[in-house]
């Protein structure tokens, strides 16, 4: 055989063996584009018949579902895990007719009844959302804005993209009103920036205090009315009006359920003039208004137009939500351990553990300092290392106690503060405080709550940013050190020794982790109420070459983690940006 005829034959083969690749990456291609654009499960509502419930259900929101997780969109993984445990606890997902049906006419729900929603109407929530509820069998409504409907804007579901999902039994359609626009808007020098649309306003930090659209009057900048009160409903009216038409003419008619922006001010501190107007188109429009997002629970007694929701915050554990459902309604709530193995190494006082290989997450009870006990004496001439990663508006901490006096020496973390105190008995006192060096944040990270009733005084006292504070959201990563000696405690951060302190212990001790929440001072952030998570990854406790405890990840894990950490940055920046 010639060289030719081989070298043909060769080429031959590899243009076949290429075809067939090629081609089972364009099936696959397909296969993903038909599971985005048309949706091919159909959903199975529940039998109706043997429905019980007639004390209430659980609404649940999420702003926004995103690839990953950030500091405003949960990550995908997340919900898939969130959700699928709520499934296996018994949720079963309700409907806006069912909402409706019970509480107009008491028709019983789902034992563990769930009114799920997704808000904003973000097409990346509904492609991340929708593998999740095909395989739950749940179903949620989306909120929407009408005035997106039109828009070129594709991070936004339009028509097209929705009649498909509502057909699927998956979703039904839900508005958060016309538009989001902010009006009476000042910056924290006080100076009145006007009505400012949201797509114009490229960072919040730029803006110190504003209302909604039809939160207020609009104002001059001394806060002074500059129209009338007829002026002011004819304005708000204009807006119900032409989401009306909106809807009816995408849609045919106009969604039963709305979520108005912003949550808390209708009913509660919004002016009367401005409540009237709303509560009238309200009532007029809707068959039912998810008007607040402090509590999970509504009763057989609820208002069907001031029903309340909470919203799933990114920074939340598993466990986090877990907590709030079981603190919020009369549901039994079983935790999430992780791996059992590993928790079953510890004791939980007021609080719930997540262990995994990497980390450990402990959940406060609400309003209470929650620990976990290693059950292990630790030998002295120890070292414990690990990163605390809890929210740095909180406290996490690290205790020490003597197995045979109880006396306790406390390491704690709390708004860039390094604490540590000794306790014995009821008696305790500080040694040391130390702030730490300033951590990097900006506004993205913070979760806002300026939309809120304020005086011309409260817009010229400049920003409400206190110091020592920080976004709630924001985690510590603070690398702590310990070495334990009969002596001498030495504390280290982020490699730096910064303590070295006489202490008497005697030949072990207990190590303690936990954390409690804190309130901040100011009111420009959003509460997040009572519960905490404190964070400790990578522990390790030796004495020595001997290993008590490690959870620390090994060279490869954390080059792994490093490629798929910069890997899915890169797909988040297209995704962003394209």
């Amino acid at each position: 055989m010639s060289s030719k005829t081989y070298n043909v034959s060769s080429k031959n083969r590899r243009k076949r063996i290429s075809a067939v690749i090629q081609g089972i990456i364009l099936l696959l291609l397909v296969i993903t584009l038909v599971r985005i654009v048309w949706i091919t499960d159909r959903y199975v509502p529940a039998d109706e018949s043997e429905l019980t419930n007639k004390k209430g259900f659980v609404a649940l929101s999420y702003f926004g579902v995103a690839r990953n997780e950030s500091s405003k969109y949960v990550g995908r993984d997340t919900l898939r895990q969130q959700l699928s445990l709520l499934k296996d606890q018994g949720f079963e997902t309700i409907s806006q007719d069912q909402v409706t049906r019970f509480l107009e006419k008491g028709e019983p729900l789902p034992e563990k009844a769930l009114f799920l929603s997704f808000e904003d109407g973000r097409n990346d929530s509904s492609i991340f959302a929708q593998p999740v509820l095909e395989a739950l069998n749940y179903q949620a409504t989306m909120f929407t804005y009408a005035d997106k409907m039109n828009t070129s804007d594709t991070k936004f579901l339009k028509p097209r993209d929705l009649k498909p999902m509502m057909r699927s039994g998956y979703w039904e359609l839900g508005s958060n009103g016309y538009r989001l626009t902010y009006i009476n808007t000042f910056n924290d020098r006080g100076e009145l920036l006007g009505v400012i649309p949201e797509n114009d306003v490229p960072d919040k930090t730029d803006i110190e205090y504003y209302n909604h659209y039809l939160m207020d009057y609009l104002r001059d900048e001394y806060l002074i009315s500059t129209e009338s009160k007829q002026e002011m409903e004819a304005r708000i009216a204009k807006d119900y009006t032409e989401m009306k038409k909106v809807y009816e003419s995408a849609f045919g008619f106009v969604p039963k359920s709305y979520a108005i922006m912003h949550a808390n001010a209708l009913y509660n501190n919004m002016n009367e003039n401005v409540e009237a107007v709303n509560d009238k188109y309200i009532r007029d429009t809707f068959g039912i208004h998810f008007n607040r997002d402090q509590k999970a629970y509504n009763d057989r007694e609820a208002d069907p137009y001031n029903l309340t929701r909470i919203q799933a915050i990114p920074s939340w554990s598993v466990n986090h939500l877990l907590m709030k459902l079981r603190q919020d309604s009369p549901y039994e709530i079983d935790f999430f351990e992780g791996d059992s193995t590993l928790a079953s190494r510890f004791k939980a006082t007021n609080a719930v553990l997540e262990a995994n290989k990497e980390s450990l997450i402990v959940t406060t009870f609400p309003g209470k300092e929650g620990v976990i006990t290693l059950q292990n004496e630790v030998p002295l001439h120890s070292t414990i290392e690990t990163r605390m990663t809890g929210a740095v508006m909180g406290e996490q901490n690290i205790s020490l106690q003597d197995a045979e006096t109880g006396k306790t020496y406390r390491i704690a973390l709390m708004k860039n503060v390094l604490t540590i105190d000794e306790k014995q008995s009821w008696d305790t006192k500080q040694i040391k405080q130390i702030t730490l060096p300033e951590i990097k944040w900006d506004g993205k990270d913070f979760s806002f709550n300026k939309a809120t009733n304020y005086t011309y005084e409260d817009t010229q006292s400049g920003s409400r940013i206190k110091d020592g504070e920080y976004p709630r959201t924001l985690p510590n990563d603070r690398h702590v050190k310990l070495s334990v000696e009969s002596k001498q405690l030495s504390v280290w951060v982020d490699g730096k020794r910064y303590v070295d302190i006489p202490v008497e212990m005697n030949d072990s001790f207990y190590v303690k982790l936990g954390g409690r929440a804190i309130q901040s001072k100011s009111g420009y952030q959003k509460d997040e109420g009572t519960i905490y998570d404190a964070s400790f990854e990578g522990l390790r406790i030796k004495q020595g070459d001997q290993i008590i405890y490690d959870s620390a990840p090994t060279r490869s894990e954390q080059m792994m983690t490093q490629v798929k950490t910069r890997w899915d940055r890169t797909i988040d920046f297209f995704i962003e940006t394209f």
